[in-house]
């Protein structure tokens, strides 16, 4: 999937899913309290938890497609494991050793506890991943924004966000097409090659986001922008039952957490 495609579905998501009507407020207040705990426990069984109705949530309640919503955890979940796979190795000291390898000068021992940490570590950000997505995929940049505006976020850096999300896609796919450009140019034939047509990708890209600012500006300006964006601050309310649901369920959560504090990953 391109980026241009990818900022479609993003965006056709965010406004269609079923829960696109549903309260900002509620949505985020569910999203960021679920992440909290997810990136703070030290336990295995509550990320799992929060992955599980997270993809409930956004695949059967708010219908959102299941191709969609994985593909969103590609790239970050490729970096993960990649990074986990380094604790797993090079992490972790004492306790019960898994593997010794002898090495020349030293010897290369692979514990328990590092083993431990990178499989935790791994379901943690799995689990925060998919509180992240589900905000995503079932409330528009809009609502965001209006809900930043609504608890006293500063004018510019809500406008920016608006911005920067928005040209973040503009010049991905600008990118892929000047790359694609240069291979059909054979311009990336060879390790030499490579780096000069990154080198020119890259002062060419900052060129064209100058260029795009000022076109921007300029198109703002002609339409009486007077430094302020303006948004239809029209959404639903929380409801009082939803939002007693939510804090219900961070309670079981934390519960559950010391329910489960003794269970070790391996």
């Amino acid at each position: 999937m391109s980026h241009s495609e990818l900022y479609t579905e993003l965006d056709r998501s965010a406004y269609t899913n079923a829960l696109a009507k549903s309260s900002p407020i509620t949505k985020t207040f569910f999203a960021l309290s679920a992440l909290i705990i997810s990136v703070s426990v030290q336990t295995v069984i509550v990320p799992v938890v929060i992955f599980v109705i997270c993809t409930i949530l956004v695949l059967g309640l708010a219908k959102v497609r299941a191709r969609l919503y994985f593909n969103l955890f590609a790239y970050p979940t490729y970096m993960l494991a990649l990074s986990c796979i380094f604790l797993a190795l090079f992490f972790g000291s004492g306790g019960t050793t898994l593997l010794e390898i002898q090495l020349p000068w030293f010897t290369w021992s692979i514990f328990k506890s590092g083993l431990s940490m990178a499989i935790t570590t791994f379901l943690r950000v799995e689990g925060a991943l998919s509180c992240l997505f589900f905000l995503v995929l079932t409330t528009s940049i809009t609502d965001l924004c209006v809900l930043l505006r609504r608890i006293r976020m500063p004018q510019i850096m809500v406008e920016l966000s608006m911005m920067i999300y928005r040209y973040i896609f503009l010049f991905l796919e600008i990118s892929e097409q000047m790359s694609l450009a240069q291979k059909l140019r054979l311009g990336r034939s060879g390790w030499i090659n490579r780096i000069r047509a990154l080198s020119m990708l890259i002062g060419s890209l900052f060129i064209r986001t100058l260029d795009q600012g000022e076109r921007t500006l300029a198109a703002m300006n002609a339409r009486g922008y007077d430094g302020e964006i303006r948004i239809l601050e029209d959404f639903a309310s929380p409801k009082k039952l939803a939002l007693l649901g939510i804090v219900i369920f961070d309670v079981l959560l934390v519960i559950l957490l010391f329910l489960t504090l003794n269970i070790g990953v391996i």
